[in-house]
């Protein structure tokens, strides 16, 4: 390795991409198994989102600032008091799938083992645990039985409830690169609208919600009636084939049924349960539109069902491969940090509460589930728990019925947040703050997707008094300990220490039917644990489940079955995800601008049938509500036409510094599935309608004083801040006052005014523009883009007048290079066809990460030699008024 060199990984979704920080920045690390080099648009930012505004510094206790020692004596004293006064159950945890292992540990030990309750939790509720309740169904425990290398090895992809393209990005890449070298592999997208995904699959059913229980139960009587099922791996490796055969003699999982219920063209139905059933490998991938529902279990258990029927599991190339969020999720899942896990994939029994017990000789030990997470903000609600301490997230934003998580904290007698920014909503109602290290600054173990353990790595100092979050637990947990009069559980000297320990517990598995094991690395010196490279378990290269044996008692794995739901009915369904360039709630890249181009402001998106019905215009504010007594969400509307019926998307990321209250979970109800716990995010009924506000307005400068909004969201550009806001109310000049050393020029336009801020002494005939606001009692079109460009150097006034007068729009394309649709209607005017290659040395459209080639490629066509080219339509340039795309 390079001097100056530090191997680390990704912080954002379950792919684990490896990543490098030498002299020249940040880049792919090429020998990363997850990546081999490839980053994604937010990957490729990662040294940006290190320059991160509002760090958290200090501790501190009801907003006075504090020692370590002091706000950790606070936290184990009120723990202490409340274990006393109200018992165990009355704290909780709440973490995030952004933790490291080690961080995981010694908050599941200092909960379970020595506060004795099992209230905790991580956000790896909301977006995994569907998938993880029907694997342990299925086959005893949670184990992902796939690699990333059996997408070279497969025939047949088939991707359930996943827009991968945008979700996983570089894992979506290495699938296309599959294709490219395989050009016998099919790729089977199955979602309720079409998507970046779907447009570059081999075919797309586009179902009706909630039917992918139906339609895998329909392909598993597909494959029966076809005796195409693996009868002799059926009979010695499975149990209740029997009962599920049973139960699919109903005609309504005969295949005419399930295309009408579906509303799918049964012959296109009929081609997907025949590529299933004559490819000699599949994988089934599955993401959040499975899980994130109220019957994500059956989901997943019926993708099951038809692996095991087919014997299409435990070989290269074939597998159920649920898709994870989060970098650390699967880590989390494997320390057992969940409240309805006691520790490394064992549950409650009496032999493991004994055995994790005397491992962690710890005073007590919890001997059942805890409360999930929306229960657990229930119970405080009911005023049960008295001490919560959220490390990592912000569930004000994450979690469903969000306005009611905002009372529930304002409620609960003590909160303490872990965080490493004052921009997290939940800061506001925290009682104790602690400032947590960030990416780059913290080390420890991280699990990816596919089992490959990797390592974080620090190559910054952390500012201020911030530290690790495993440090912080263990101060707490020491401070504890001496409260109760007890040896001490939390002397760890580095994390390497806390791995060794963590790793030798589960030694507890080796004589037991659980697969999962690290025990070979209990003995790990600090410095092979400095050194690790990844490695995926099994550390013997063995296939989980190769041999015909699962985790279950008797070895054998599990039929489920689950009733098909029914959610057909007439109302309007929110869904809700990611866009490509964001993540979460934008703490960590929302003040990256090259990331904040491809959605500017809260936005639903509907087909261009349903904008009619409802009699809006694409830029026109929506009212959306969960019904007619709650209070709306306004998101501005735009056209997708991927979107079937009344089905409506919003994305996820608007937390109040960004999109004050037009959080899509404001209007998400608390609804989850009774097995799992986790919400059904993907699909709510909502009532939706134009709204008329009678002030819109759009300011582009530095931070400044604005009124109260019903609407405003904010971008981030290289300098200043986009405000766009609207208001129900009449707003007038004398609501927008100036600040010291601004003057103004005003003009009055025939539906309102525009603003021209310049510094006091900036000359008339050259000005320094420092802010331009326009307000209007019509939603405002301005190429914010222009304005932009022009407000970098001092310039005439009529250059400003001329380009804010422009209503043309601009949609980012390419993030890396900031390339949008105008630079490529330019590029390819009165050219017939443009070739990929060409374009990139005209624009560098995707030659950095290159995410944005997914959404480049819906715009081309192959030619006869094989060389995607643009497809030019005559009079191409939209700002003379006609489209220059496809």
């Amino acid at each position: 390795m390079p001097k100056n060199t530090t191997k680390t990984t990704c912080p954002y979704c379950g792919v684990g991409c490896g990543i490098e920080k030498n002299s020249s920045g940040i880049v792919g690390d090429a020998k990363h198994p997850a990546n081999q080099g490839l980053l994604c648009t937010k990957g490729a930012a990662l040294a940006e989102s290190m320059k991160m505004p509002h760090r958290l510094l200090t501790p501190s206790i009801q907003g006075m600032e504090v020692t370590w020692d002091q706000v950790t004596e606070e936290i184990s004293e009120r723990i202490f008091s409340a274990i006393a006064q109200y018992g165990p159950d009355s704290v909780a945890m709440y973490l995030s799938g952004q933790l490291l292992t080690e961080d995981y540990y010694v908050a599941n030990k200092l909960m379970k083992g020595f506060v004795g309750t099992a209230n905790i939790e991580t956000n790896t509720r909301l977006c995994m645990m569907s998938a993880v309740s029907a694997h342990i169904r299925a086959f005893g425990e949670d184990i992902v039985p796939m690699s990333y290398d059996d997408i070279d090895q497969t025939e047949l992809i088939v991707l359930v409830g996943a827009n991968s393209a945008w979700t996983h990005p570089v894992l979506f890449r290495r699938i296309e690169k599959a294709r490219e070298n395989n050009p016998n592999l099919k790729v089977v997208v199955i979602d309720t609208r079409s998507t970046v995904t779907s447009k570059l699959a081999d075919l797309h059913l586009c179902i009706e919600n909630e039917g992918d229980t139906l339609l895998f139960h329909g392909l598993l009587r597909y494959l029966i009636d076809n005796r195409a099922v693996d009868m002799k791996f059926i009979k010695e490796s499975t149990e209740g084939f029997g009962d599920i055969w049973g139960q699919l003699q109903e005609v309504k999982y005969q295949l005419h049924a399930i295309g009408e219920r579906l509303s799918i063209d049964w012959h296109e139905l009929r081609k997907f349960y025949d590529w299933f059933m004559t490819s000699a490998s599949a994988i089934t991938m599955f993401g959040q539109g499975v899980n994130q529902s109220a019957f994500g279990v059956d989901k997943g258990n019926a993708i099951i069902n038809c692996h095991l029927a087919s014997g299409k599991i435990g070989k290269p190339g074939s597998g159920p491969f649920s898709l994870t969020g989060q970098p650390n999720a699967m880590g989390g899942r494997e320390v057992g940090a969940l409240s309805t896990q006691l520790a490394i994939h064992r549950g409650f029994d009496p032999q493991s509460t004994r055995m994790v017990q005397d491992y962690w000789q710890s005073p007590v030990i919890t001997n059942r589930p805890g409360l999930k997470a929306v229960d657990i903000f229930r119970a405080i609600d009911a005023g049960q728990i008295k001490v919560l301490w959220i490390i990592g997230t912000n569930p004000i934003i994450s979690m469903p019925d969000s306005d009611r998580i905002r009372e529930t904290l304002g409620s609960c007698p003590c909160v303490i947040v872990s965080d490493i920014s004052a921009q997290s909503d939940v800061i506001e109602y925290a009682d104790i703050v602690l400032p947590a290290a960030g990416w780059g600054e913290k080390r420890g173990m991280v699990t990816n997707a596919e089992r490959v353990i990797s390592r974080q790595r620090a190559f910054a100092n952390a500012p201020g008094k911030a530290k690790p979050d495993w440090w912080a637990l263990s101060q707490v947990g020491e401070k504890l300990c001496e409260l109760l009069a007890i040896p001490n559980g939390f002397e760890y000297r580095n994390e390497a220490a806390i791995f060794r320990e963590y790793a030798g517990m589960t030694a507890l598995n080796d004589p037991s039917p659980y697969l999962f094991s690290l025990s070979k690395l209990a003995g790990i010196t600090d410095a092979q644990y400095s050194n690790w490279q990844p490695r995926q378990w099994p550390f013997d290269g063995r296939r989980p489940f190769a041999n015909g044996c699962f985790s279950t008692p008797d070895g054998r794995a599990n039929f489920v079955w689950g009733e098909p739901m029914d959610a057909n009915a007439d109302h309007w369904w929110m869904n809700s995800g990611r866009i490509r360039d964001q993540w979460h709630s934008m703490t960590r890249t929302g003040h990256i601008h090259r990331l904040s181009g491809y959605e500017l402001e809260p936005t639903v998106y509907m087909n261009s049938v349903s904008v009619a019905k409802l009699f809006l215009v694409p830029g026109q504010l929506a009212s959306i509500k969960r019904d007619k007594y709650s209070p709306p969400v306004y998101a501005k509307v735009a056209v997708d036409d991927g979107l079937p019926g009344k089905q409506l998307f919003m994305s996820i990321h608007w937390s109040k510094w960004f999109g004050g209250r037009s959080n899509v979970n404001r209007i998400i109800g608390a609804q989850v599935d009774e097995l799992s716990g986790q919400p059904a995010f993907k699909t709510w009924p909502v009532e939706i309608e134009a709204v008329e506000m009678n002030t819109y307005g759009i300011y582009l400068g530095s931070s400044r004083p604005l009124p109260a909004m019903d609407y405003q969201s904010y971008q981030q550009e290289k300098k200043i801040g986009v405000w766009r806001f609207a208001s129900l109310e009449c707003l007038t000049r004398d609501d927008f006052p100036l600040v010291r050393g601004e003057k103004l020029l005003r003009w009055e336009l025939d539906d309102g005014w525009m603003m021209v801020i310049v510094e006091r002494d900036s000359p008339q005939s050259l000005l320094h523009v420092v802010g331009f606001l326009a307000v209007s009692n019509a939603p405002i079109e301005i190429d914010y883009l222009q304005v932009l460009a022009l407000m970098d150097q001092p310039l005439e006034l009529e250059s400003l007048l001329a380009v804010a007068s422009s209503k043309a729009r601009s949609q980012l394309i390419c993030s890396c290079y900031q390339i949008t649709d105008q630079h490529i209607y330019e590029a390819i005017e009165n050219e017939e066809s443009v070739s990929l290659n060409e374009l990139q040395a005209k624009l560098k459209l995707g030659t950095g990460c290159g995410s944005c080639l997914m959404d480049v490629k819906i715009l081309l066509k192959p030619s006869s030699e094989d060389e995607y080219l643009i497809d030019v339509i005559p009079a191409t340039n939209p700002n003379k008024g006609q489209s220059a795309h496809k």
